[in-house]
Formats: structure tokens, C-alpha cells, sequence
């Protein structure tokens, strides 16, 4: 009997060093506090819900809400693009590219219909990886296009949305459920720093912060930033002054985020979720660039960037700023409402649970009798 308690603390231990970090710690704890039957699969890195004879597995940050094939146009970042621009959602313009393309044509005629600056990114890229943004002269692109091409034989190229806010929509079932204002990494001087050391500083902060957030570093785009602000890395900043670093805001990349109010127009509302349902996703996280979410996208410059079929949900339940939004409740309470009887007779046969579910039911059993009763007396 010890024996197999410690085996069962060594794996319920290990389950939690290898998943602490991801979306699936967050289901699971939520689970376990609604009182559903989870049980840990630490050889897939997550859990496993068996609730009406149905198993619904939950893999890191994968979740059993989106079927592949929505999932897999979702990764691809160019079918996504073309099937939002035919349903008349805004995106930005753009193209897919690949080496072999020059073959047969110039890179001058490709990019004909595209306005500078530009942006390049790989097809089916996550997590901001292998984003370039403000590319603003045919030279950089050619010369960009060359490095970048060697690790990502295909790439988009696409007009850039610049100087505006950019925003993470949660959008679960068709409903909003969740917004993140994400921030591009940033430093701000104290008069005596330069950049280089003020981002030093700043990594070690965002270390203590969260294991979640990845170091800024001073990559191609942070080097374009730079340039056009017209100074590099050893320029110390006066006391309070903000350098922006960088255009893409992701996280993995130095970026920051904070929770905001759910508050959007009815315009931008309507357009976020038939995003997600063009798409047929039932969970999924929408990139947005505009002035304002709350503004209609149409007087706000506003264009969807990326559809993500296994959003993060960290960055909305333990913001770096804002409210925290308990976004996975809202998500593990869909199986209560989905298998509503089954939920009944599992908290009936919960250990815990099975005192208050009796109590409940003798107490209407016996408001049934005594209504009975009285209806007969009295009639």
C-alpha cells in the first residue's frame, strides 16, 4: 500500500513538472474544481475527460475542440488569408513565395500588386518565429528573402499594418470570451543605459515575471526598428523614454500582454466570429491590427492577421497586466452543458459530492410529495 501511494505522488509529480507550463495545467485545474472526471495522462503531456461513454484528450496545449482539417488550414498562414479575403473579412494583401518562383519569373513582377513596406513570414509559422516586418525597399526585401528562404522554403509576402494596436481575441463556440492587448518588446531609459544593456536588464525582470515570457533579443527586425528610428543599440535613452524595439508583439519574442474589457463593437464582433466559423473552428484565437477593437474595423484600419487553432490560454489567465480572464471555466464548463445527466450521476457517485447530491434529492422528492399532497387535500 505505501508503495503505491509514492508511485502514484511520483507520477502525479511528474505529471505536473511536465505540464505545468502549459494550457493543459489550466484545463485540468479547472476540471478538478467543476468537479468533472479527469484523470492524468502524463505520457501525452496532458488529461483525459471520459464523461457519457465519450474521451475528450487533452494534449499540452491541443485541445479535442477543432477537428484536423480546420486545424490544419488554420497552420497553413496563406489558405487562412485566402479563405478569410473570400468571405470578405479584411486581411492584409499578400502572396505565397517560393524559391523556385524566380525561376520563372523576377521578384520585381511578383510582388507587382503589393505596396512597401512589406512583411515576410513562413506559411505555417507560429509564435512569431520567422516574422520580418517594415520592409521597406526592394533591396531589403531581396536580401531578407534570401537569409530567410534558406529555413522556410515557402513564405508569405504581405502588406504591413503599422502604428496600430494589436490585439488576441478568444473565440469559443462563436462567442467572445476573452481579449488580450499584446505590446512589441520595449525598454525605457533611465539615462544612464544604453539599449543593449537596457534590454539585458529588462530580460532579467521579465525571467522573474514568468517562465512563460522569452527574452527580447536584438534580432533583424529589432535592427530594422533601430534604423528607423535612426539609432542602434549603444544609444542610452533619457530618463522615462520608451524604445519600442520591435512591430510583431508576441511574447516568444519580448513582447507583453495585459488583459482588457470585453467590450467590442457590434461591427468587429460580427466580423471575429464569422472568422471562426468560415474556418469552422470552435476555439480559436484571432490576431488583430486596428486603432481600436472597439472602433468598426472599416474606420480603424482594421485587419485580421492570424487565426490559431490551439490558442494560448496563459496569457489570459495570468495576464502580465489586467484583469485575469478565467477563460478555461467558461471552456470546461461546455461539457456540463454537453452531457448535463451524466454530470449529475458522477457528482452522485463523487465522494465528496454524494452527501449534498442525496440531501438534495430527499428534499425534492419530499417538496414533490408535500405538493401532491397539498393539491389533493386541497382540491
Amino acid at each position: 500500500m505505501l508503495y503505491y501511494q509514492t508511485r502514484l505522488s511520483s507520477i502525479r509529480f511528474s505529471f505536473w513538472r511536465r505540464i505545468i507550463n502549459t494550457d493543459a495545467a489550466l484545463y485540468y485545474k479547472r476540471a478538478k474544481a467543476l468537479l468533472l472526471p479527469v484523470e492524468p495522462k502524463p505520457e501525452v503531456y496532458g488529461f483525459e475527460l471520459k464523461i457519457s461513454n465519450r474521451h475528450y484528450l487533452f494534449y499540452n496545449n491541443d485541445t479535442p475542440f477543432n477537428n484536423s482539417s480546420s486545424s490544419f488550414i488554420a497552420i497553413n498562414k496563406y489558405c487562412t488569408n485566402q479563405i478569410l479575403a473570400a468571405a470578405n473579412i479584411p486581411v492584409p494583401k499578400g502572396i505565397l513565395f517560393h524559391t523556385t518562383d524566380l525561376e520563372h519569373d523576377s521578384l520585381e513582377n511578383i510582388i507587382a500588386n503589393l505596396r512597401f513596406p512589406l512583411v515576410i513570414k513562413p506559411a505555417d509559422g507560429s509564435l512569431g518565429m520567422g516574422v520580418l516586418c517594415n520592409i521597406k525597399t526592394f533591396d531589403e526585401l531581396s536580401f531578407f528573402l534570401k537569409q530567410y528562404c534558406s529555413v522556410y522554403p515557402s513564405m508569405i509576402i504581405e502588406e504591413f499594418y503599422g502604428n496600430l494596436q494589436s490585439y488576441r481575441v478568444l473565440v469559443f463556440n462563436r462567442k467572445i470570451i476573452g481579449v488580450v492587448l499584446c505590446q512589441p518588446a520595449r525598454v525605457l531609459g533611465d539615462g544612464k543605459h544604453t539599449i543593449q544593456e537596457l534590454i539585458e536588464l529588462t530580460n532579467t525582470k521579465r525571467k522573474e515575471i514568468s517562465d512563460s515570457l522569452d527574452p527580447i533579443v536584438l534580432d533583424d527586425e529589432c535592427q530594422l526598428r533601430l534604423k528607423e528610428l535612426g539609432i542602434d543599440q549603444s544609444y542610452i535613452p533619457a530618463s522615462g523614454e520608451t524604445i519600442v524595439l520591435c512591430y510583431t508583439s508576441n511574447p516568444t519574442r519580448g513582447g507583453s500582454y495585459e488583459s482588457v474589457d470585453l467590450k467590442i463593437c457590434k461591427e468587429n464582433r460580427k466580423i471575429i466570429t464569422k472568422a471562426a466559423k468560415v474556418l469552422n473552428l470552435k476555439l480559436a484565437g484571432i490576431d488583430i491590427e486596428c486603432t481600436d477593437i472597439n472602433t468598426p474595423f472599416s474606420l480603424s484600419q482594421g485587419v485580421i492577421l492570424d487565426v490559431n487553432h490551439r490558442p494560448s490560454m496563459l496569457i489570459h489567465e495570468l495576464p502580465i497586466n489586467g484583469k485575469p480572464q478565467p477563460v478555461t471555466k467558461k471552456i470546461m464548463k461546455s461539457f456540463i452543458f454537453r452531457h448535463p445527466f451524466t454530470y449529475l450521476y458522477s457528482l452522485y457517485s463523487n465522494r465528496s459530492t454524494s452527501f449534498y447530491m442525496r440531501a438534495l434529492t430527499v428534499s425534492l422528492i419530499a417538496a414533490l410529495i408535500y405538493w401532491f399532497a397539498y393539491q389533493y387535500f386541497e382540491g
